[in-house]
């Protein structure tokens, strides 16, 4: 109804969209609008209102990821991946403040590549309850953690060549009911803990006593990894013309905006905004003050303009 996949449908506009029964959906919905509020509400108020009611819900889980947990999403970069990501990316990322969008090529199928190109990850652990100083009891749970990671790892097909095992902690004041996790090694796990607790909660209580509830085992077997495919430089200019241009409705008013194939673009281009990015499995919506770039793996790199 608002335009965002281009006019060309879905699936490299295979699977076609039925305008029809969208509008008489929304046309539903917008008169009941109307009844309940007293005031006239169009059919694109209507659609624009259900886009705002599903960004503000991510947007809720977003910031329960970063800012609950004592990160700020101003040092970070959004990556949107699934056929629609790239809709609500660059929203999201303006609400959270967050400077830059990268949405990588084949979005659509980011799950399945990841299914394909991730290590095999088997997690172990083990209640120990033990202080800081007692850090020599752990060595007997880690090795017989490892043993078995590395019996079952092996019957995969993993070589010990091709496994890795990270040695980790549970760990709490004494009294709390939650612990944090804390990498196991060299340094001094008590520092480690008391600054992990100061990122996260904002405070640390280094005269309390730690506790480590439990010793735990991140084994991975590691799988090759695929080939990272680049996409053709432009050698010509760094702008690239549009497929085509289609209207899109903003904040009930119509504006046009760029529609570009995302198979026809080089490396090193920039697009002119608003724009739309469409491909096979996914689509991309950039509206206006945002600068987008194509890099050398063919990722769209989203430059907001905060104000």
């Amino acid at each position: 109804m608002l335009g965002h996949f281009g006019g060309r449908g879905l699936l490299g506009g295979e699977f076609k969209l039925d305008e029809a029964r969208s509008r008489e959906a929304l046309t539903r919905l917008a008169s009941d609008i109307t009844s309940a509020s007293g005031k006239r509400c169009s059919v694109e108020f209507a659609a624009e209102g259900v886009l705002s009611v599903a960004n503000t819900n991510m947007e809720r889980a977003l910031r329960h990821i970063s800012v609950e947990r004592g990160h700020d999403p101003r040092q970070f970069a959004l990556l949107p991946f699934g056929g629609a990501g790239g809709l609500h990316a660059v929203d999201l990322a303006r609400a959270l403040r967050i400077p830059s969008v990268i949405v990588p090529k084949a979005g659509g199928t980011l799950s399945a590549l990841g299914v394909l190109a991730a290590d095999v990850i088997k997690d172990q652990s083990r209640t120990v309850m033990l202080r800081p100083h007692e850090l020599r009891q752990l060595e007997t749970s880690f090795k017989e953690m490892e043993r078995e990671a590395q019996s079952v790892l092996s019957s995969e097909g993993f070589p010990k060549s091709k496994q890795r095992h990270e040695r980790s902690l549970a760990m709490r004041y004494r009294g709390q009911s939650f612990e944090l996790e804390i990498a196991y090694g060299e340094t001094d796990i008590a520092i480690d803990f008391h600054r992990a607790h100061r990122e996260r909660y904002g405070y640390a209580q280094e005269q309390a006593e730690v506790e480590i509830v439990s010793a735990r085992l991140r084994s991975r077997g590691l799988v090759e990894q695929l080939p990272r495919e680049r996409v053709k430089q432009s050698k010509q200019n760094r702008t690239v013309r549009p497929s085509h241009f289609h209207d899109v409705s903003e904040q009930g008013r119509r504006t046009r905006f760029a529609v570009y194939r995302r198979e026809e673009l080089p490396a090193g281009v920039e697009l002119r905004t608003p724009c739309i990015v469409t491909e096979y499995s996914a689509t991309t919506l950039v509206p206006d003050r945002a600068g987008v770039s194509v890099d050398k793996h063919g990722n769209l790199i989203i430059n907001l303009k905060l104000g």
